[in-house]
């Protein structure tokens, strides 16, 4: 999804991520731009070079995702990371990771609850992690 948002900036649009999500740090790759009006936003796993190269090409100032890095330890796990630094060393993106786990728990939080509540009459207790980033 690319959606317009207010112009910002880098930083600014960190700072609003991480209180957004309530996360200590986001991960960053890319460039910082003083000018950010379109936004791509992929939750969940993020980290694949084609799909940073589609959002800028139709337009995205800057990526937003759960994560821009393959945490898997092989082979695969290795060229991918390999592929997406490749692609934040020329692209003229933030790549901002906000954890996968806390770019989920939002939807759960502003949406999936809401729905359950309503539609079966039960009480529904989020369990935050402690840590969303491991």
């Amino acid at each position: 999804m690319i959606c317009r948002v207010t112009v910002t900036d880098t930083r600014s649009l960190i700072d609003r991520l991480i209180t957004l999500f309530d996360i200590p740090y986001v991960d960053f790759e890319g460039k910082e731009r003083a000018r950010i009006e379109r936004i791509a936003i992929l939750p969940g796993c993020g980290d694949v070079a084609a799909m940073m190269r589609e959002a800028e090409a139709s337009g995205a100032d800057a990526y937003v995702t759960g994560e821009i890095y393959c945490h898997i330890d092989n082979e695969y796990g290795c060229t991918k990371y390999a592929t997406v630094m490749a692609y934040a060393a020329e692209t003229s993106m933030p790549l901002i990771g906000v954890s996968h786990a806390a770019s989920e728990y939002l939807m759960m939080k502003t949406q999936v609850k809401p729905w359950l509540e309503e539609r079966f009459s039960v009480n529904v207790t989020l369990l935050p992690q402690s840590r969303w980033w491991w």
